[in-house]
C-alpha cells in the first residue's frame, strides 16, 4: 500500500481496498513500531539492559501493550484524517 496517495490512481487503489483495511494498516504500522521503540528507549534511559528477563517481565509486557494500544489508536485516527483528506482532494469515486 502506498504511504500516501500522490495521484488519483493511487487513491483509487487505496479506496478500493476499503476504509477498514486502511485504518487497520495505519494503526498497526504506527502502533507497534512506536510502542516497541518507546518502551525499549525508556528502559535503556533508566539504565536497564535489554535481555530475556526484561522481555519476560510482566510489568514491561503490560506497559508495552498499553503503549501499543494507544499508539495504534493514534495511527487509526491519523489514518482516518488522511482518508478524509485524500477523499476531499481526489473526490468520491463511487
Amino acid at each position: 500500500m502506498a504511504r500516501s496517495a500522490g495521484s488519483r490512481a493511487e487513491w483509487e487503489g487505496i479506496r478500493k481496498r476499503g476504509l477498514a483495511r486502511h485504518l487497520l494498516t495505519r494503526a498497526l504500522l504506527r502502533g507497534l513500531p512506536m510502542a516497541i521503540a518507546l518502551m525499549l528507549l525508556l528502559e535503556v534511559l533508566q539504565g536497564r539492559t535489554i535481555d530475556r528477563e526484561l522481555l519476560l517481565d510482566r510489568a514491561f509486557e503490560t506497559r508495552l501493550w498499553i503503549a501499543a494500544v494507544l499508539f495504534s489508536v493514534g495511527g487509526a485516527l491519523s489514518g482516518y484524517a488522511r482518508w478524509r483528506s485524500l477523499d476531499a482532494i481526489f473526490g468520491d469515486s463511487r
